[in-house]
Order: structure tokens, then sequence, then C-alpha cells
């Protein structure tokens, strides 16, 4: 193989990545949205989504170690496909809080309404897919992501997890009839914390990937 072609099955391997990220975060979207109005068939149609999801994630995997095995690349090309191997993992478990998101609406209480506006939490899945388009649009060029906004955006997300229980316990100590849906808020609220650290640790093996350094986010 020569090196314009090894270098084709590099790009080639980050477009597959970068097609698995749009599906995790349309799956995120998608589960955020299904929950926000109950909507039942949205909710189905994304844990439908993680079959696709995961049969990317093989496909990226063997695709990648296939790379490492033939072609024994070194620096800035082993980091590269190193990095991936990592990445696809950060972006398996996005798209599966998003499926965790929508099926919390097959557990909602029948004919029961959403209480308290959601409790912030549409503004807190807005955070969280800002954070996500920062580090996706840095792989996609190639460089490394803003840090410093990316820190802001997870120690806000962060602060909203925390405010979401405070709410959500108040509102289950003022009335009993609130327990069930608060309990489901706070659950959503701790997934999209997850989310939120997961696309962290994306940023960390973006860095790693195209800057060649080491960094820990938060």
């Amino acid at each position: 193989m020569t090196r314009d072609q090894f270098q084709d099955q590099i790009s080639d391997l980050s477009e597959r990545v970068t097609d698995m990220w749009g599906h995790a975060k349309g799956m995120l979207e998608d589960g955020v949205r299904a929950f926000e109005t109950l909507d039942l068939g949205l909710a189905e149609e994304v844990d439908e989504r993680k079959e696709r999801l995961a049969d990317l994630d093989e496909e990226i995997e063997m695709q990648a170690l296939r790379l490492l095995a033939l072609q024994q690349p070194i620096a800035g090309d082993l980091r590269r496909i190193g990095a991936t191997l990592k990445l696809i993992t950060y972006i398996n478990r996005i798209g599966r809080y998003g499926r965790d998101i929508g099926n919390v609406v097959k557990a909602w209480p029948e004919g029961q309404p959403h209480v308290m506006d959601l409790v912030d939490l549409p503004v807190m899945a807005e955070v969280v897919d800002r954070m996500v388009a920062i580090v996706l649009d840095a792989f996609r060029a190639e460089k490394a992501p803003d840090l410093e906004e990316l820190t802001r955006l997870e120690d806000r997300c962060d602060a909203m997890r925390r405010q979401v229980w405070r709410v959500c316990l108040s509102y289950m100590a003022q009335d009993p009839r609130n327990i069930e849906a608060c309990a489901h808020y706070m659950m959503v609220a701790r997934y999209l914390e997850r989310c939120g650290d997961n696309v962290c640790k994306m940023a960390e093996k973006t860095v790693y990937a195209f800057a060649g350094k080491r960094v820990i986010v938060k």
C-alpha cells in the first residue's frame, strides 16, 4: 500500500467516526425531544437506533485494528488511530444515554403531564449538545477543541444537575404526587451530566490525536 492509499484509509476512518458521532448526537437530541414531548413513538424509534450504533462501533474498531496490524503506523498516524479506538467508546455511551433518556418516556406515569417546566432540563440538554458540537467540529477540522469553553460548559452542566436535584427534592417533599415524575427528572439530569463527562473525555482524545498532547479536561 502506498503512502497516499494509507492516508486515504485514515481519512475514511475519520469520516466513519464522524458518521457515528452524528448518529449518537441524533439519538441524544431525539431522546431528549421524546422526553420533553412524552412522545412514545419517537422514544421507540431512538431505541431501535441502538443496533446501528453498535454496528458502527464494531465496524470502526475492526477497521482501526486492521490498519494497526497491517500498516504498523507511527507518530501522528498511530496517535490518530489509537485515539479513534477510545473515541468510539465515548461516542457509543452518548448514543446510549440518548436511548436511556428516551426510555424514560416508557416508564412515565400514564396520563401525567410534566411538572415545573421540566426543571430546566431542556436548557441542560442544550448545554450538552453545544459541548458535543464543539468537539465534533474540532475533530472534523483536525484540530484541538476550545478547552476553555468546554470546561465552562461542563461546569455549568454540573451546576444545573445539582440544581435539578435540589428543586426536585423540594417538590417531592411538598407533594408526594410529584415523587415519580421528579425521580425521572433526576435520572435524566444524571444521564445528561454523564454525557458531558464523556464529551470531555472525547475532547482529551481529540487533542491527543491532532496536537500530540495529553490533557485532562475537568
